[in-house]
């Protein structure tokens, strides 16, 4: 019975993982195809056959933006009223929101209102993949054991890179499909950023079922406590949003919390900074070093496509997979601090030699290119989105994780918005030298965070909760000990998730 147990747990495990990683997949692949998208909707509706700089920004800026909001309001929600409540509900608004994009009409519509329409809907699909960031990972850490805990968290975040990838393969077969139509009418293109967006969201439609009837997890419903000497104290009201801002302010009151939940939010902020203002431009970025460059509209978004599959084959993918075995190896703190710091080197480098005058083989700058992309995948990409799934207590967990999360999103959002004019101001090098000043900012900022080293169970133990608080003095009462030698209750929940 007990060797019957073993293939089914391992079923389960393995049905959670590709439930929990399907919303990353989303956002790994919809957030790189915008880049190649940008440029197929200049050659389709606007004069020139491109994108305005500021038109550019606001399209790319708009997931980021939705993201922020989905992050911090189901952030709180899943603390407020627990995992499984609304679980499935950010899938929904991913598929809805890129529905309504790819149903941008064909015909009719001004430049701007083109804007308007995938901006806008664009926010939406934004919403439900942020709200992903704090579910998936409260999900993903109360649901394995210590020793497992950060190869499965981040095994689960490592479809982004799987979404990238399939972003960039899939646009090539489409490319290579429609070729012959293209050169025989540019407007074929219409079917190629169409089919590559509606293509990303399948892995969520077949996983939105399982996700809808997912089962809350057991360190939400006990808000992990534990201990020998118990009392147990029954809450029947079930818990919202005002004693989840309850919590907050108490938790956070306490000035070594905040400070780590500043540093956890900066690290992610400055992270995203440099990080999407790469990613984000990527197309931009493979023209600019003299790889990207066509004769067709065509053969320019074809040498687009082999560049991203080079630069993720070669950096972005293997760093993911490195990541994943690091935390457990060398711990998460030392990861980050490591990593930050090369990349701001690299950087400082790829600046030097991008410089009006300096001549340089194409194959330099993509080795500079997917080094660094290796180390921000395997340091800060996999690290800023562990650790706060780790440092904080089941009942703030979410909320930190969401407002971590948001804080760097506003940095993606800053590099959306602000590449293209900044970089027409001061050309890729300058965009290089200052994120390379701000991945060492980074790097300071990393020296703030406690390296996680208490199970998330243990973590739950906190004396500032009000039902915890509860159960001490009952304990005090029952046992004659001082409530100052009480460090451990037991909570019985016949609600939905009290504290």
């Amino acid at each position: 019975m007990h060797s019957e147990s073993k293939p089914k747990a391992l079923g389960a495990q393995v049905r959670f993982m590709i439930t929990a990683g399907a919303g990353f997949f989303a956002d790994g692949y919809l957030n790189l195809t915008i880049g190649l998208v940008v440029p197929i909707l200049g050659y389709l509706y606007f004069p020139d056959g491109k994108v305005s700089t500021v038109d550019s920004d606001v399209i790319k800026g708009g997931l980021s933006l939705g993201m922020v909001v989905g992050q911090l309001l189901f952030g709180i929600l899943s603390d407020a009223w627990g995992r499984k409540k609304v679980y499935g509900k950010e899938l929904l608004l991913t598929i809805f929101g890129t529905l309504l994009v790819i149903s941008l009409p064909w015909k009719g519509l001004s430049t701007r209102s083109i804007t308007a329409w995938v901006t806008v809907f664009r926010v939406v699909t934004g919403i439900g993949i942020g709200a992903d960031y704090p579910l998936s990972s409260s999900f993903t850490a109360e649901n394995t054991d210590v020793s497992t805990r950060a190869v499965r968290i981040l095994s689960v975040f490592s479809n982004i890179g799987l979404g990238n990838m399939a972003a960039s393969i899939v646009f090539l077969v489409l490319l290579k499909a429609f070729e012959s139509a293209i050169a025989a009418n540019i407007n074929h293109l219409e079917w190629v950023w169409r089919l590559l967006l509606g293509i990303g969201i399948i892995p969520a439609i077949f996983t939105l079922y399982a996700r809808l009837t997912i089962s809350e997890t057991q360190l939400y419903n006990k808000r992990g406590f534990d201990a020998e000497l118990t009392a147990t104290v029954v809450c029947n009201n079930k818990r919202g949003l005002g004693d989840q801002w309850k919590d907050v302010r108490e938790y956070f009151g306490d000035w070594r919390h905040a400070r780590t939940l500043f540093a956890t939010s900066a690290s992610w902020f400055l992270f995203d900074i440099a990080y999407y203002g790469i990613n984000l431009n990527q197309s931009v970025v493979l023209s600019r070093i003299g790889y990207a460059k066509g004769n067709t509209p065509w053969e320019t978004l074809y040498k687009t496509a082999i560049g991203n599959i080079i630069i993720q084959a070669a950096g972005y993918i293997p760093g993911f997979y490195v990541g994943i075995f690091l935390p457990d190896r060398i711990g998460r703190v030392r990861q980050q601090l490591f990593t930050c710091g090369m990349v701001c080197i690299l950087y400082a480098i790829w600046a030097g030699i991008s410089s009006p005058g300096v001549h340089t083989s194409t194959g330099g700058f993509m080795a500079i290119f997917a080094i660094s992309q290796f180390l921000l995948t395997s340091g800060p990409n996999s690290t800023t989105f562990l650790i706060p799934a780790e440092v904080f207590p089941t009942r703030v967990r979410s909320t930190a994780h969401g407002i971590s999360a948001a804080a760097g999103k506003c940095g993606a959002i800053i590099a959306a918005f602000a590449f293209g004019s900044v970089e027409d101001a001061i050309g890729l090098y300058g965009i290089l030298g200052l994120f390379s000043g701000v991945m060492l900012l980074n790097t300071l900022v990393t020296l703030l965070i406690p390296e996680p080293s208490l199970t998330i169970e243990g973590l739950g133990i906190d004396l500032g909760s009000p039902l915890v608080n509860q159960g001490v003095e009952q304990v005090s009462k029952d046992s004659g000990l001082p409530s100052t030698k009480i460090t451990e209750v037991t909570v019985e929940t016949t609600g939905s998730g009290c504290v």
